[in-house]
């Protein structure tokens, strides 16, 4: 499975699986962007080195199942532009338990932010930044 993508994502295939698991609980989070520190935006651009990047993901959902006894996880990582108003990022988690579902999510979104090789090179501002 790929988890970088350069296509527009949508969360309705992810809600399809959320509506049809029978696992107790299910937690999204979504990152969708208006403004960059405070600023008004018209795009956010990120790039990736995909090749390693694919592969932890892959790990951090293995361990993330293991550890917090995810049944699903739905993760999908936005590269190139993204303007307003589209999803950046999808992750999505089923769990028996809500607590599970939550920490689970947690965990994933700690994992992205902290050790995956996906940057945010580009912000594309209405109006110029304020220092």
């Amino acid at each position: 499975m790929r988890y970088l993508t350069y296509e527009v994502l949508s969360a309705d295939e992810w809600h399809r699986e959320a509506m049809s698991e029978h696992s107790g609980a299910s937690v999204e989070f979504l990152v969708v962007r208006r403004l960059e520190h405070g600023t008004p935006i018209e795009y956010l651009e990120y790039e990736a080195y995909e090749p390693m990047a694919e592969r932890m993901i892959e790990q951090y959902i293995q361990q993330a199942q293991e550890q917090f006894g995810l049944s699903r996880v739905y993760f999908r990582h936005r590269l190139g532009k993204v303007r307003v108003n589209e999803i950046a990022v999808i992750i999505g988690v089923h769990a028996p338990h809500r607590d599970q579902a939550f920490a689970g999510c947690q965990f994933l979104l700690e994992a992205l932010k902290r050790d995956v090789p996906i940057w945010k090179v580009q912000a594309g501002y209405l109006e110029p930044p304020t220092t």
